[in-house]
């Protein structure tokens, strides 16, 4: 599970929002300082707000997170007060990797439809509630609609993910928000992020048992120093109890347990191109017997001209739900649109994202958007051999928690689940 520390902003400092404007709590230290001591302490992600964009107020907080924006390594999302097309431009154009919607999610639909598809997996869905009812501008005006009279929709637009933000947060106990989030995640395939309902370390726990809990959005218990980021980030990075993963040991030789299945996204259609990623699938899983990996454009037995373009991207959802991960080819990209899509719907569906890119003089990304969607960038020389494939030397691995590719043909491994599968 993700654990993406929120950064609050009013009037320039550091804040937790209370529905009642004037309760809202300041804390010591700037917003700056702050994200970058959420990135030194190991976060993976960042949500930053600007709280009174979100209120409508004449000054906003837009210089400030687009110097959080400036300086970090990490992706941020980036929420409060956006409202137009030309807004949620403003925001990727300084950095941001996604944008989330949430008065405008509600009083314009279009906008969401056209925001998805000009920057797929980029979107995200802020729904506010209050006792069952959606709030909007600021927590200031509540809706007559019921968050499970959205949710279904929201998902058709392409939106990559939902958050679900209990206004009510420091009031009673937060089994209530807890309820409503499992009933909301049971309506939608797409990822849901909880924000409001962690005020300990066990709520952290609790929610890693949800389904379809992709994240929480922590900010206040960080601040008040509840618990720290790293216990926060321990909690959610522990293994689950009683799964097959975990009854085996390290090393284990056993062919019992499932294999990994990866997805080749993003590549260009020319005869050439398909001769280099035939070879890179060879070259990858010629040694690991365990690493299955799909080229839908070759291996889906489809008559793409006889379909229609929903029936086509379905065919390609079905195989990438079938997968683990996803490598996409950065580099070549001749349909920015399609591998928009392929990396938006993984990234949405929670999988992680190779990126492949070469290191060669003046080899560049086709797309630098699609680049920030991949969780880790696997560089290679396309002069090491007549192919040009990566993964030749055998070189360090990193971990974040998902399944790993060692960069090395003859010794090619694949951990997953904590599992180092044999040669």
């Amino acid at each position: 599970m993700i654990i993406l520390p929120e950064i609050q902003i009013q009037d320039g400092q550091l804040v937790t929002r209370s529905k009642n404007v004037g309760d809202h709590i300041v804390h010591k230290g700037s917003p700056q300082q702050a994200a970058r001591d959420f990135e030194a302490g190991g976060a993976e992600w960042m949500h930053v707000v600007d709280v009174d964009a979100a209120l409508r107020r004449e000054s906003d907080n837009s210089a400030i997170i687009k110097e959080i924006l400036a300086h970090a390594s990490i992706p941020i999302q980036v929420a409060g007060g956006i409202r137009t097309l030309n807004q949620i431009i403003e925001w990727f154009e300084a950095g941001a990797a996604r944008v989330v919607l949430g008065t405008a999610a509600i009083t314009n639909q279009a906008l969401i439809q056209e925001a998805s598809s000009r920057f797929p997996g980029g979107i995200v869905v802020n729904l506010a509630t209050q006792n069952d009812r959606v709030m909007i501008n600021g927590w200031q005006t509540e809706t007559s609609y019921q968050p499970k009279d959205l949710v279904s929709d929201f998902e058709l637009t392409g939106i990559a993910g939902i958050i679900h933000t209990d206004v009510n947060r420091f009031e009673g106990d937060a089994s209530e928000s807890l309820a409503l989030g499992v009933e909301l995640s049971s309506e939608i395939s797409i990822p849901l992020f909880s924000s409001g309902t962690v005020r300990r370390l066990d709520d952290i726990a609790r929610l890693r048992y949800l389904p379809n809990i992709l994240g929480v959005i922590v900010g206040h218990a960080l601040f008040e120093k509840t618990f720290t980021l790293e216990e926060a980030l321990a909690v959610a990075a522990q293994p689950e109890t009683g799964s097959e993963f975990d009854r085996a040991m390290p090393g284990t030789t056993s062919g019992s347990h499932t294999g990994v299945k990866a997805y080749l996204a993003a590549y260009s259609l020319s005869q050439a191109a398909r001769w280099w990623n035939d070879a890179l699938r060879a070259a990858i899983t010629a040694h690991n017997p365990y690493l299955e990996l799909a080229i839908p454009q070759e291996d889906l037995q489809i008559d793409p001209q006889a379909m229609s373009a929903h029936e086509l991207q379905a065919c390609y959802e079905q195989v990438l739900n079938e997968s683990d991960i996803v490598i996409a080819v950065l580099d070549g990209i001749d349909n920015q649109a399609w591998a928009g899509f392929e990396c938006g719907y993984a990234r949405a569906a929670g999988k992680y994202i190779y990126g492949l890119k070469a290191t060669a003089a003046g080899a560049e990304d086709q797309d630098t958007r699609i680049a920030a969607m991949c969780d880790e960038i696997v560089c290679y020389d396309p002069g090491d051999n007549a192919l040009g494939l990566p993964f030749t030397h055998k070189s360090q691995y990193h971990n974040k928690g998902s399944p790993i590719i060692y960069q090395g043909v003859a010794d090619t491994h694949v951990l997953h689940g904590g599992i180092a599968l044999p040669e």
